[in-house]
């Protein structure tokens, strides 16, 4: 038995779970509040809080030396193959050299996993899925010189693609699918026949979120750039990071927005059901990449936290195909991708 920890840092929490071969037998998510995180002026400032509250946890669990095979983390390279790779210091220096240009959490999961597995004496790696592009068509972005690009979560939307198939009892090359991962970052993929047609890019297009702007009117945007009134990091940070639900009602948490709502709070109502309005013109414009032919329209991701927001969505989008919810399989999948290194079924991935 191989007792593996994953680390999934995301942009306003860290996600730890305790796996047994492909049981997980703890999980824990340490939420970071807005407030807190605005003391950091960059996500890599960010890192020793994150990572103390991480051993905190662990100091809870009460895991010590010897008690782990491998840390895993949140994967934040892009490589054309699929599998675990070690984190090695040219992984991490990349990783910080592009934190410098994109900030986001995930940046940190292989610089956590090695931390945390440097102090236990074994291995880190990182679990990645090797993303798909988009098509010729679906990269056009109305400007030469720019291409659309196949931005997502990758791990959850491949993991709920294969779930689904053995639910539905279905061939994946039999399958089109429109999968939507709503929380911080959301992306709404296209899925025909096993492959990505299309997909909302997570950073910089789809529906608001509960802390990015998603796609905004460009002229009115450029005009805010060159206003004068803010600097490239502060309008990078109303995109990503202070837009959506913290802009409008100054918490990004989707459980604490449905509390409100149910508490007859109607200013929360409207803005939570607005983003589920963009989110639903999203997965219709993904019905019309299909061509209206989608066996079911699956909803993942900290939305289901809300009930009054899957409603929302279920009620525009029942149309299109069944509409079905199903719980992340990211942990899942970096558990797996540890797992198949160490029992010898595979060698871990060295990045070059």
């Amino acid at each position: 038995m191989f007792r593996t920890l994953l680390i999934n840092p995301g942009s306003t929490s860290s996600e730890i779970s305790i796996f047994e071969d492909e049981r997980e037998v703890k999980s824990a998510r340490m939420i970071h509040p807005i407030a807190e995180l605005r003391k950091y002026s960059s996500i890599l400032d960010q890192y020793p809080y994150r990572c103390a509250a991480i051993k905190e946890q662990l100091r809870q669990w009460n895991i010590r030396k010897g008690d782990l095979a491998a840390v895993v983390g949140r994967s934040f390279i892009s490589r054309r193959e699929s599998g675990a790779y070690v984190v090695n210091q040219k992984m991490i220096d990349d990783v910080k050299s592009i934190l410098s240009r994109v900030e986001h959490a995930a940046g940190m999961g292989c610089m956590l996993a090695r931390e945390i597995a440097d102090e236990q004496g074994i291995p880190a790696f990182v679990a990645h899925c090797a993303s798909q592009s988009l098509g010729p068509m679906a990269k056009v972005s109305g400007i030469p010189g720019i291409q659309r690009r196949a931005v997502y979560h990758v791990v959850n939307i491949e993991g709920i693609a294969g779930l689904a198939a053995r639910e539905l009892d279905r061939a994946m090359d039999d399958l089109n699918l429109i999968i939507a991962h709503l929380e911080g970052g959301m992306s709404i993929a296209a899925i025909a026949g096993g492959r990505l047609v299309d997909v909302s890019n997570a950073f910089e297009e789809g529906p608001f979120t509960t802390e990015r702007s998603g796609a905004l009117p460009v002229v009115s945007l450029v005009e805010l750039c060159f206003s004068g009134q803010y600097t490239r990091e502060q309008i990078l940070k109303m995109i990503r990071g202070e837009g959506g639900m913290v802009a409008y009602l100054g918490t990004n948490k989707i459980s604490d927005i449905e509390k409100q709502v149910q508490a007859g709070n109607k200013e929360a109502g409207f803005y939570l059901e607005a983003m589920c309005y963009q989110v639903s013109k999203e997965i219709a414009a993904m019905a019309s990449v299909l061509k209206g032919k989608v066996d079911a329209v699956i909803l993942t991701g900290k939305i289901l936290e809300s009930a009054h927001a899957v409603n929302w969505i279920e009620e525009r989008c029942g149309f299109i195909a069944p509409v079905k919810r199903y719980p992340e399989q990211e942990a899942l999948a970096f558990a797996q991708a540890a797992l198949t290194v160490l029992r010898g079924e595979e060698k871990a991935r060295i990045y070059e």
